[in-house]
C-alpha cells in the first residue's frame, strides 16, 4: 500500500506517513494553519482500530527509513486490542489519553512506550516485550503482567496506578525482568504484587504503595533478585510488604522507609534469603518485622529507627543467620518483644542507646552470637532472656541491666568491662529461679581472669542462693556453714570462731579453775584445758586430769559441742569445695 486508506481521518493519514518514514507524529504542537482543525486542542482523535491495523501491517518504509509507530498528544477511542499479536515495529505511544482498556495480553512486541499515556486498564498478562517495557508517568486504573516476559527494563517511574478493589493494582505475578524494575515516585493504590517475579534490580524508592486488609501493599513472595531491592524512602501503608521466601542477591535498603499494616506483619519475610546486607536506618514499621529463619549474608542495621509490634513482637528472627551484626542502636525506639530464638549472628547484636517500652522480652534463648553489646540504653528492657545462648563476649552496664535476666545455661567467654564480683552477683541474681551453672560460670571466668577472690565469692553466693530453696534443718544447717567458713571460701573465719572459743573457755576457768582428778596429776593450764576441749582430735592431758565443778559443767559441754560442730562444718565446707569448685 502506498497510500493511506481514504477513509482514514487526516490525524490517521499523517500517522500512516510518520509510520513510513519513522518520524514522530507530535499532535501538541499547534495543528497546520488551513486544516481546520482548533489550535487549543491539545489532543488529537486516533481511532484504536487505526493504530492496531499500522502495527499488524505496517505500510513499506521509505527507502533508507526504519519503520516505527511514534506518537505524542492524540486522544486514542475504542478499544486498542493486540492480543497474540506479533508486532514487528516499535511502538511509542507518548502522553496519549485512551478512553477504553489496552489490550495486549500474550501480545509480541519490540519494544513498547507508554510514557505519560492515561488509560482505564493496560491488560498485558504473558506480554513478552523485546526490549523496554515503558510505563513512566503512566495514570491507570490497573496493571495486568502476569506471567509478562521483558527482556529490558520496566519503568514505572512517577506512575499512578489505582486499583478498582477486585485484584492487586498493579499485579505481575511470575513476571520476568532481565533488567530492572524502576517505580521512583509511583503511586499505587492496591497494592503491587510481584509473587514469584524476576529481575536484576528493583527500585521503589520515594514511593508510595497502598494495600488494603485482604492484600499487602508489596507482595513479593518468592521474588529473585540479582542485585538490589531498593526501597528507601518507600511509604507502604495498608498491607505492609511481603517477602516470603524471596532471594535478593544484592542488598536490601529500607532506609527511612515507613511501613505500616493495621491487620498483620508491617514487614513478614520468613525464610528471606539475602546476599548482602538489610540497611534500613530511620526505619519505621507498624507491625512489627518477621524474619523467621531469613539468611543474611551481611548486616541487618535497624539504627534509628522505630519499631511498633504486630502481636507483641517488634522483631520476630527465630532460627536467623546473620553473617555479621545486628544493629538497634543510635536511639532505636522498640515497642514490642525481640525474638532471636536460636539465631546465629557471627558479628555483633547491637543494643546501644536503644529504647524498649515496659514490659518489653529481648529473646536470645539458644542464640549463638559474636558479641553482645548492651550499654547505655534509654530505657532497658523488662527481661533479656539468654539462657542457653553462645556468646563469645558480652559487653554491659549495670543501668543496662533489666529487672529479669535468665542466664541458665549461658556460655560466654570475655566480659566487658571487668566488674568486681559484687557488681556482677547483681547481674546474676536477676533471674527468676535458681540454678547453679550461672555462678560457676561466672567464678571460672573470674579464675581465667587470674581473679581467684572475686571467683571465691561467686562461689560462696551460689551456696547462699541455694540455701533459700533448701527444707529448713537444711537451711539452718547452711547457716551455720557459712557462719563457721563461709561455706569452705572463707577459711578464716573458722580459726577467729576457734580463737573466740578458746579465749572464753579458758577466761572461765582460769576464774573457777576445775578439780584435780587425781592427786599426781599435771598442773592446771587454762589455755590448754580449753584445746583439750574444743578440739577433740587432740588430747593434751588436761581433761582427763581435771573434772569441771558446778557452773563450769555447761561451759566445758558447750566448748566440747562447739568444738565438734566446728570441726564437722570445716570438714564439710572444705570437702565440698574440693571436690565441686
Amino acid at each position: 500500500m502506498t497510500t493511506p486508506p481514504a477513509h482514514w481521518n487526516p490525524i490517521s493519514q499523517r500517522l500512516w506517513q510518520a509510520v513510513r518514514t519513522g518520524d514522530l507524529l507530535d499532535l501538541t504542537a499547534a495543528p497546520p494553519q488551513g486544516t481546520g482543525q482548533n489550535p487549543s486542542s491539545m489532543a488529537q482523535e486516533v481511532p484504536a482500530e487505526v493504530i492496531a491495523a499500522l502495527l499488524l501491517q505496517p505500510p513499506a518504509p521509505e527507502p533508507g527509513a526504519v519503520p516505527r509507530l511514534q506518537m505524542v498528544g492524540a486522544r486514542i477511542t475504542g478499544r486498542l486490542q493486540l492480543q497474540y499479536a506479533a508486532v514487528e515495529i516499535p511502538l511509542s505511544l507518548v502522553n496519549c489519553r485512551f478512553d477504553q482498556p489496552v489490550e495486549l495480553a500474550d501480545a509480541s512486541l519490540r519494544a513498547a512506550d507508554f510514557t505519560g499515556c492515561h488509560m482505564p486498564r493496560l491488560s498485558a498478562d504473558r506480554l513478552r516485550v523485546d526490549g523496554d517495557l515503558m510505563l513512566a508517568q503512566l495514570v491507570s486504573g490497573g496493571v495486568d503482567l502476569f506471567g509478562a516476559q521483558i527482556r529490558g527494563d520496566l519503568w514505572l517511574t512517577s506512575a499512578r496506578v489505582t486499583g478498582d478493589g477486585s485484584g492487586f493494582a498493579v499485579n505481575g505475578p511470575q513476571l520476568r525482568i532481565e533488567g530492572g524494575l524502576y517505580a521512583h515516585s509511583a503511586h499505587v493504590t492496591g497494592g503491587l504484587n510481584l509473587w514469584g517475579a524476576q529481575a536484576f534490580t528493583i527500585e521503589v524508592t520515594q514511593a508510595r504503595l497502598s494495600g488494603a486488609e485482604e492484600r499487602p501493599a508489596f507482595r513479593g513472595d518468592g521474588l529473585q533478585l540479582v542485585q538490589d531491592l531498593l526501597c528507601t524512602d518507600l511509604l507502604a501503608d495498608g498491607g505492609g510488604i511481603r517477602l516470603f521466601g524471596a532471594t535478593i542477591g544484592g542488598q536490601c535498603w529500607l532506609a527511612r522507609a515507613d511501613i505500616r499494616s493495621t491487620t498483620g506483619w508491617a514487614v513478614t519475610a520468613p525464610t528471606l534469603t539475602v546476599g548482602g546486607g538489610i540497611y534500613a536506618y530511620g526505619l519505621t514499621v507498624e507491625g512489627g518485622v518477621n524474619l523467621f529463619a531469613a539468611v543474611v549474608g551481611e548486616s541487618i542495621e535497624l539504627t534509628a529507627s522505630t519499631l511498633l509490634p504486630y502481636h507483641q513482637y517488634a522483631l520476630r528472627a527465630p532460627g536467623a543467620r546473620v553473617e555479621a551484626d545486628i544493629k538497634l542502636d543510635n536511639a532505636t525506639r522498640v515497642a514490642g518483644n525481640i525474638d532471636l530464638t536460636r539465631a546465629e549472628v557471627k558479628g555483633t547484636f547491637s543494643l546501644i542507646e536503644t529504647a524498649f517500652s515496659e514490659e518489653t522480652t529481648v529473646g536470645l534463648h539458644r542464640a549463638v552470637l559474636g558479641a553482645l553489646h548492651l550499654e547505655s540504653l534509654s530505657a532497658p528492657p523488662a527481661t533479656l532472656d539468654l539462657s542457653a545462648a553462645t556468646i563469645v563476649a558480652i559487653t554491659d552496664a549495670t543501668d543496662s541491666w533489666p529487672s529479669q535476666v535468665a542466664l541458665t545455661a549461658l556460655s560466654y567467654q570475655a566480659l566487658h568491662p571487668t566488674m568486681p564480683a559484687t557488681d556482677r552477683l547483681t547481674w546474676l541474681h536477676r533471674g527468676a529461679d535458681y540454678h547453679p551453672q550461672p555462678y560457676e560460670q561466672l567464678a571460672a571466668y573470674y579464675r581465667q581472669l587470674g581473679h581467684d577472690d572475686d571467683a571465691r565469692t561467686v562461689l560462696l553466693a551460689r551456696h547462699r542462693q541455694r540455701r533459700r530453696s533448701l527444707p529448713r534443718l537444711a537451711q539452718l544447717w547452711g547457716y551455720i556453714e557459712d557462719a563457721a567458713t563461709g561455706y569452705g571460701y572463707r577459711p578464716g573465719r573458722a580459726l577467729l570462731w576457734l580463737l573466740a572459743l578458746i579465749t572464753t573457755a579458758a577466761i572461765a576457768f582460769a576464774a573457777a579453775p576445775p578439780q584435780p582428778a587425781q592427786s599426781n596429776g599435771p598442773p592446771f593450764q587454762p589455755v590448754i584445758f580449753a584445746l583439750d576441749l574444743i578440739l577433740p582430735v587432740l588430747d593434751l592431758g588436761q581433761e582427763k586430769a581435771f573434772t569441771p565443778v558446778d557452773g563450769t559443767t555447761w561451759i566445758a559441754w558447750l566448748s566440747s559441742l562447739s568444738g565438734w560442730l566446728l570441726g564437722t562444718t570445716v570438714i564439710t565446707s572444705l570437702t565440698r569445695r574440693l571436690t565441686r569448685s
